[in-house]
């Protein structure tokens, strides 16, 4: 415990499922502060949790009226210099980058406290949006190469991420994966229930946002046969528009817009349905290999799961039968998948019970955060 460790990343901390969780696993080894930005005065400048503490830098503040995107690239630096003059007050002996941005502060801290180095990518943070200039994903790119080959370890989210960083950056050793794999903590009673032989629901839970899928997702619903009823659990910027799309199908009584619930509550409300439907759309590489976190967690409530036919969902489909894949810019490939697991009850039975098995024993944060665990014991030797 005489080994201390600092965390950087750009949010407050307690909003990020992935950092929380693995400071918990690590906060038990050493003296752990997360460094983080504070955006809204509910929360506190420092903040003890579980294990672990969390320093919390003020955000700089927008003047009210339009942001240029110059004045955001400045907030943005701004920021991240404050982080790091903080992190490198910790002392640490091993300085943890989450994501792209935390990466050059991590760095410049653990240069000046001769400290060890983990980099966390999050995501490919350089291809998560189309419409990054040329120019700026080409030095973000030479930023990332440089900086990725001085760090002690990586460490990703999927083997499509590790694969793409290994070889872009000619990476002597493929970086070290850690899925964000739900906790089985979340799940009051882990159970597949019995189907209703008379109706299906489906379920999206999540943000309502753009490349979700989520027009096309209701449009799909034009095409699904029998009594199949779509529920969406959510809120986001969107939401007004997919109301709007989906007026004729909510009076018919085929898509229900409900309430959303706390992360804490997420996997036993989807429990009340029986196909969990994830239409992201591959728009960027990003997105193309993304594996995202509902997955795990419509398998982790016993759900089978429709989902957009990208490299990861594909990949873990074929390992545990959990379901259906589709064209996510299509409404009719998206009800076909729909309709051949609601339409054989036997077979979105198996699935569901192939889910949760799978989920129960090695598709778990308890299980996977052992690798995270080793890691960690190399390092602080």
């Amino acid at each position: 415990m005489n080994k201390k460790l600092c965390m950087l990343v750009m949010n407050e901390v307690s909003s990020d499922p992935r950092v929380t969780k693995e400071a918990r696993v690590v906060g038990d080894k050493c003296q752990l502060t997360v460094v983080g930005e504070r955006h809204s005065l509910e929360k506190s400048v420092h903040e003890i949790a579980d294990n672990y503490q969390i320093y919390r830098v003020e955000s700089i503040k927008n003047n009210n009226g339009p942001t240029s995107i110059i004045q955001k690239v400045v907030k943005k630096i701004a920021g991240i210099v404050k982080i790091t003059i903080a992190a490198s007050k910790q002392k640490a002996d091993v300085y943890h980058a989450h994501d792209f941005e935390m990466l050059p502060g991590a760095f410049v801290a653990a240069k000046l406290r001769k400290a060890k180095l983990v980099y966390d990518s999050h995501e490919l943070w350089v291809e998560q949006r189309p419409d990054f200039p040329p120019l700026f994903k080409k030095v973000v790119m030479i930023i990332e190469g440089f900086l990725i080959k001085r760090v002690d370890e990586v460490i990703t989210v999927n083997e499509s991420i590790a694969l793409e960083l290994q070889k872009r950056y000619k990476l002597a050793k493929k970086p070290t994966i850690l899925h964000n794999f739900t906790n089985k903590t979340l799940v009051d009673e882990p159970k597949v229930p019995k189907l209703d032989s008379e109706k299906v629901v489906v379920l999206y839970h999540g943000g309502y946002m753009k490349d979700r899928g989520l027009e096309e997702l209701i449009k799909s619903f034009e095409y699904v046969s029998g009594n199949v009823v779509l529920h969406l659990r959510g809120f986001g910027p969107i939401e007004d528009e997919l109301r709007a799309i989906a007026k004729d199908l909510i009076k018919a009584g085929k898509v229900v817009f409900c309430p959303p619930v706390s992360m804490r509550e997420l996997v036993t409300a989807a429990q009340t349905a029986d196909i969990g439907i994830i239409p992201y759309k591959p728009t960027c590489l990003n997105n193309l290999y993304s594996f995202p976190n509902k997955l795990s967690e419509y398998l982790m409530a016993g759900l089978a799961v429709c989902a957009s036919d990208i490299p990861e969902i594909a990949r873990l489909n074929q390992q545990v039968h959990f379901g259906a894949l589709f064209d996510p810019f299509s409404p009719e490939s998206i009800a076909e998948a729909i309709n051949v697991l609601a339409a054989d009850k036997m077979r979105l039975q198996n699935c569901r019970e192939n889910a949760l098995n799978w989920s129960l024993t090695s598709g778990n944060w308890e299980e996977e955060s052992k690798k995270l665990d080793d890691l960690y014991n190399r390092l602080l030797v």
